[in-house]
């Protein structure tokens, strides 16, 4: 076999694949994306929104629901480290809510402003932009500091001029320049509650030349011409602390406010709680009685009054709740032995920090005076009244027998008969039969051992059973309510067991002696 034969072999066909190029001319042209306007972007998103305000339910609601809401909204608490003010930030949300916001003049009638470290800054022109939103409802204004110490921007006081005729309630924490600055504002028409509290001022009383009480002494004129209330018809409700204030400056600065003849409530806490700086009463004396005749409710802090000088006899007509706060011994017997209240229904007397170390003076006064009420005193408070013997509170109780309300905190009594005297026993004179809140609070319980006593009391008043219901008097009262709290020791479990048995409104201080430890 020759060699060429070999290659003679049948192969099958080969297939023949051509790829010829597309002609250009035909190819279709590439999809390129149109050209939107920023008016069609603007359109889309309108669109968008509009989509979503329909899906969304409190885009649905009308105009007034969102008012009211936000109105509900806005006066919810606010922790004021976060300097979070609710009517800004509704305004923040959307164009809706900013208009909305806006147009709701009650959103912007309660403006609160804190100065100091920490506090929320606002300037005049900030505070003016604000109640301007407000249309004509009454403001509620409130200015104070987040520090002890400040100085409030100088244009705080002139932006309110414009709105001191819709002002309602005014809080402000402002030194005392500040205070004779407000005189030259118009007057408050509308107010109805003033609260003023004087402050240091860090400039002034850190500067060479400090403001003394000679350098702002008025005249009885001047003070007429400059009162801050010559024009509130309205206002019966009027809170006023200076406890920086000297004897001299007292009076003086008091004139600028009061007398004001429909005042309700009203509350001068004009010296602090250690002051041994002595006053002239009869000035003071003077502005109370100008102010005195629709009151219902007054407290009272004064400093040491001058010896020897006649007080006179003062009537409050209708006087329901007397408080007085840290007067000197001498100086509250002088003033309830010349003061008549007819309708004195409440009365309490604070010593803890100053006072209270009297005998039986201050149970003779008390007795006296309720001899020249008319009404019988429902709530009797004593806090601090050290060296008032039991006996002397017996005395009082005696005389008070619609008493309903009694409080004897920090008193240092004898125990065993104090609740021997309440304690009710048949056939024998029961004090304070109408008594049903029953507060009693010491450092330590005295005598030991005596806490057995108290459950006595309760339980002679609290007795329950048909038995005890036919032999019960038809005055006698029980004690619903019941506070007894030793600083310094426990009562004992037996004890504890009884009150909780006798006693629906308990209060032991156990929570109090949790939270300590």
């Amino acid at each position: 076999m020759s060699i060429s034969s070999s290659f003679d072999v049948e192969y099958p066909p080969t297939m023949e694949f051509c790829l010829s190029q597309p002609d250009l001319a035909l190819r279709a042209p590439p999809k390129c994306k149109p050209i939107i306007t920023i008016a069609e972007t603007r359109s889309k998103r309108k669109a968008r929104l509009a989509l979503s305000r329909y899906l969304s339910p409190i885009y649905s609601l009308p105009s007034e629901m969102l008012s009211s809401i936000f109105t509900e909204y806005c006066p919810m608490p606010v922790d004021p480290d976060k300097q979070h003010i609710p009517q800004l930030v509704l305004t923040q949300v959307c164009s809706t809510w900013r208009q909305v916001a806006h147009g709701t003049p009650r959103l912007w009638s309660r403006f609160q402003a804190l100065y100091g470290s920490n506090g929320i800054t606002v300037h005049g022109d900030k505070i003016f932009t604000w109640l301007n939103r407000s249309g004509e409802v009454p403001l509620d204004i409130a200015i104070r500091p987040k520090d002890t110490i400040f100085s409030p921007p100088s244009d705080i006081l002139g932006c309110m001029n414009s709105f001191c005729h819709r002002i309602r309630t005014l809080n402000l924490a402002i030194p005392l320049h500040v205070l004779l600055h407000l005189n030259l504002l118009p007057g408050f028409p509308s107010l109805t509650v003033l609260n003023i509290r004087l402050i240091k001022n860090e400039l002034i009383d850190s500067a060479p030349t400090k403001i003394k009480a000679k350098d702002t002494r008025l005249t009885e004129s001047e003070c007429q011409q400059l009162s801050l209330l010559r024009n509130s018809p309205r206002l019966t409700e009027l809170w006023f602390v200076g406890p920086e204030l000297s004897g001299e400056m007292i009076p003086e600065v008091l004139s600028l406010l009061l007398p004001v003849s429909q005042l309700r409530i009203l509350h001068l806490i004009v010296a602090a709680e250690t002051c041994h700086i002595l006053m002239d009463p009869l000035a003071y004396l003077k502005i109370l009685m100008g102010s005195c005749a629709s009151l219902e409710h007054c407290a009272l802090r004064c400093p040491q009054w001058i010896p020897g000088v006649i007080v006179p006899n003062i009537t409050f007509p209708s006087l329901g709740t007397l408080d007085l706060l840290d007067w000197h011994d001498e100086c509250e017997s002088r003033f309830l032995s010349a003061i008549t209240v007819p309708a004195l229904r409440s009365f309490r007397t604070n010593h803890i920090y100053h006072g209270g170390f009297v005998n039986g003076g201050f149970a003779s006064d008390m007795m006296e005076l309720q001899k020249r009420s008319s009404a019988s005193l429902r709530s009797l408070d004593l806090v601090g009244m050290h060296e008032l013997s039991v006996d002397d509170i017996l005395s009082m109780l005696a005389v008070l027998p619609a008493l309903r309300t009694l409080g004897l905190n920090h008193c240092d009594l004898d125990t065993t008969s104090l609740m021997q005297g309440l304690e009710y026993r048949e056939g024998e004179r029961l004090l304070v039969p109408e008594l049903r809140s029953f507060s009693f609070k010491n450092s330590q319980l005295g005598p030991k051992g005596s806490d057995r006593y108290i459950a006595d009391m309760v339980e002679s008043r609290n007795s329950t059973g048909n038995d005890d219901e036919q032999i019960r008097p038809a005055k006698l009262r029980r004690i619903s309510k019941l506070t007894v709290i030793f600083e310094k020791q426990l009562l004992t479990q037996a004890v504890t067991r009884r009150l909780k048995n006798s006693v629906g409104d308990l209060d032991l201080g156990e929570n109090l002696r949790k939270k300590r430890v």
